[in-house]
């Protein structure tokens, strides 16, 4: 195994601990969780606009570039549209999602609907999606690679709070597992060294409206549960953070 997939494994492993460790994450009592859980959101929104924006502006360039003379619509806007599409489709499952809520979320329940599956099932895809590209990230030096699975980890731990708290037993028992298995399916797929100039930055851009929608998400909850400071200190430390070490 060459460093590169040495150092993306590495990677892939931090972003199943979320999963794979569970409620043990849980910090203290619900307030303190709380705060954290919004600062890991600002977090990861400090990490799409500082890095992952400039970043697909550069996919969007060579993917512009590889597929002159193709016949694609458009080509000059799929990295953004790939966002647009990545934004909307997590919005659909969300939203999907929340028809099955009214008394479906007691404790212990380990029964899941056929809406509850297709949105466990849209974040396992999402979490392979996350480990394929790892390998990706790994071509340029530690520091990028290290910087993105910091990010992910507390992406990753937003997103496990949120279907936890949506599906309850099943999530805890199953649906966890399924993520954390998804991380290392895409992982080992993108071992095989199957990546090209329009399909990298297609996906970068679906990702990358992915996670803007579900790191915004928990902080504009129902209740009105957001910790604003904490969010704040989360997006500018660690926006000031990848501004110091680009």
């Amino acid at each position: 195994m060459n460093t590169g997939n040495l150092a993306s494994l590495v990677a892939a492993l931090s972003f199943l601990l979320p999963f794979a460790l569970g409620k043990r994450l849980r910090i203290v009592d619900s307030r303190s969780r709380r705060g954290w859980l919004s600062a890991a959101g600002g977090i990861a929104i400090a990490y799409v606009f500082v890095d992952l924006l400039p970043q697909m502006n550069r996919m969007q360039e060579i993917f512009s570039a590889a597929s002159s003379g193709l016949s694609i619509p458009f080509p000059e806007y799929r990295v953004y549209t790939s966002a647009l599409a990545g934004f909307v489709l997590f919005y659909a499952l969300e939203n999907m999602a929340s028809f099955s809520r009214p008394g479906r979320r007691e404790k212990g329940e380990e029964k899941c609907s056929p809406a509850c599956w297709v949105h466990i099932l849209g974040f396992a895809l999402y979490s392979a999606l996350m480990g394929y590209l790892l390998h990706e990230e790994s071509k340029e030096n530690s520091i990028p690679l290290l910087l993105y699975s910091l990010a992910m980890f507390f992406h990753f731990w937003i997103v496990d709070h949120s279907l936890r708290r949506e599906h309850g037993g099943f999530y805890d028992r199953f649906g966890r597992w399924m993520l954390a298995s998804g991380v290392l399916a895409g992982w080992v797929l993108g071992s095989f060294g199957f990546f090209s100039e329009l399909l990298v930055p297609t996906l970068m851009g679906f990702i990358g409206g992915g996670v803007v929608i579900n790191s915004i998400k928990e902080e504009l909850p129902e209740k009105g549960e957001g910790h604003v400071f904490p969010f704040i200190l989360g997006a500018f430390g660690y926006a000031l953070f990848l501004l110091l070490m680009d």
